[in-house]
């Protein structure tokens, strides 16, 4: 059984953040295309599915109840956990971090040199998008 994730500073807030706050569907889509995504979303989450495949998921949702696998991440939660920031820039971020860090995790460069690709690779990124002049 996993535990909640704890506070931080004796607040009340868990120290961490949830994925799960919501469906995102493309932007670069057909209208059909996105009403047939959000329906099957939807439908995705009906309680008698979320019933019929309680234990294969951490459900966010009506009838999920958590067995020993997701207790820990149910009660982080339940108890206020902030959803993750999943603004514009952020996922720039995240592709900086993936495509830069691969190098010193192999041991081929040192955490500087990881770090600094990163944040030219991020600035580069950021700038082509507009978030950065």
């Amino acid at each position: 059984v996993l535990a909640a994730a704890p506070t931080v500073g004796g607040g009340e807030t868990p120290a961490s953040t949830l994925w799960w706050d919501g469906f995102t569907i493309a932007a670069n889509i057909s209208d059909e295309d996105a009403e047939a995504t959000f329906i099957a979303m939807v439908n995705g989450i009906r309680p008698e599915v979320v019933s019929a495949n309680n234990d294969q998921a951490v459900w966010l949702a009506d009838g999920f109840t958590p067995g020993p696998a997701a207790t820990g991440v149910f009660a982080t939660a339940s108890a206020g956990a902030r959803p993750y920031p999943m603004i514009p820039f952020m996922g720039l971020m995240h592709t900086a971090l993936g495509n830069e860090l691969s190098d010193f995790l192999q041991g081929n460069e040192s955490a500087e040199q990881a770090l600094a690709d990163v944040e030219a690779a991020y600035t580069a990124a950021a700038k082509e998008q507009g978030f950065l002049q």
